[in-house]
């Protein structure tokens, strides 16, 4: 069990290893560190949590011929709390 506290505008991402070892055109795995660097530059240039999460949903089946062979589940939430 983990606890923290959220600022505004955090975001907490969770992910099944089905999505991190789902398989790229080119056959390699996308792994955690691309996953991670896909997620960090789309958060980084300010684009919203519900996009960031459909480019990379978008981003995985792509590369699969939109079919993952995997359980891949992906959740993300940002926490904005009443002003």
């Amino acid at each position: 069990m983990h606890e923290t506290r959220l600022q505004p505008g955090d975001r907490v991402l969770l992910h099944t290893d089905g999505v991190t070892e789902a398989r790229m055109a080119d056959g390699r795995m996308l792994g955690l560190e691309r996953f991670a660097d896909h997620v960090i530059r789309a958060s980084t240039t300010g684009e919203i949590a519900p996009e960031t999460l459909r480019r990379l949903i978008h981003s995985l089946l792509d590369s699969q011929d939109s079919r993952l062979r995997d359980d891949a589940t992906i959740l993300m939430f940002e926490w904005q709390p009443d002003r």
